[in-house]
């Protein structure tokens, strides 16, 4: 499915009976607007030249139209390869933005993450967010006045509970020495309360039942789209013995703005 075709060297979306040319393959296409399905182009032989193409959706288009014609659905080529694909959105600045609906295989993430460059994820999670648990606004773990404590977690690299741990004695990590545990209401900590006082609480602890491993595990930023207004941020800080893994919360204006989105 594509949604832009070259109709007499002009890129044009769908309407009822418009016949053009795949901007990638160069072959043809014919405009699909029926009424169940979101309007597309549709290759004549059946096949979609980009192996890496999944169903449009009315999400998918609602994404795109935050951002200007020119950068969506912008062709990218490997010029060694030959191999091409399709970007949802590619910014002047260079960031190639993918706007995910269906599930995929840690392998076929890492595939398109080798192969744009400064990719960043948006992910349908509309379908899968009851699986997943807020459970406890934190500090922000990247804060300076954190750089000498950790956050305890377990092999998952998931917490349930807040736990800080002094990381000054010792400085490398010793499994045999049961560290001293830290609260916010501590002495040591009060900066960290005071800081975490007056923020808006934008980093949470998070439980995720049947978790989607390739999405905790991506190498580019994934961001997760429950349907509200707010986008969350798979976070990792890196800890002994075991990362921690949380959410940072972002207004979709936010995001937006950062992109340069499009005026509407």
């Amino acid at each position: 499915m594509i949604r832009y075709a070259n109709i007499d060297g002009l890129l044009k979306e769908p309407t009822t009976g418009l016949k053009g040319l795949c901007p990638g393959c160069g072959n043809s296409v014919i405009a699909k607007c029926g009424p169940i399905k979101i309007h597309h182009f549709a290759h004549v032989r059946g096949f979609d030249c980009d192996h890496w193409w999944e169903p449009m959706t009315q999400w998918h288009l609602d994404w795109q139209n935050n951002f200007a014609p020119a950068w969506r659905e912008v062709i990218f080529r490997d010029e060694q390869s030959g191999e091409f694909h399709r970007a949802d959105i590619h910014t002047p600045q260079g960031v190639t933005i993918e706007f995910q609906h269906s599930t995929l295989s840690f392998e076929e993430l890492e595939s398109r993450n080798l192969f744009y460059k400064k990719l960043i994820w948006v992910v349908n999670a509309q379908s899968f967010k009851k699986q997943i648990t807020f459970i406890k606004a934190i500090p922000n773990p990247q804060s300076r006045l954190l750089a000498n404590f950790t956050f305890s977690v377990d092999s998952t690299g998931f917490a349930t509970f807040l736990e800080l741990y002094s990381k000054e004695e010792p400085r490398v990590y010793d499994p045999r020495i049961q560290p001293r545990i830290y609260s916010l209401d501590d002495r040591e900590l009060q900066e960290v309360a005071e800081e975490y006082e007056k923020s808006e609480k934008r980093y949470w602890l998070f439980s995720w039942k049947n978790k989607r491993s390739a999405w905790l595990n991506s190498s580019a930023p994934v961001f997760l789209d429950f349907g509200d207004e707010f986008l969350y941020w798979i976070r990792k800080r890196t800890q002994q013995p075991f990362p921690l893994r949380y959410l940072q919360e972002i207004k979709k204006k936010d995001f937006l703005a950062r992109y340069n989105c499009a005026e509407n």
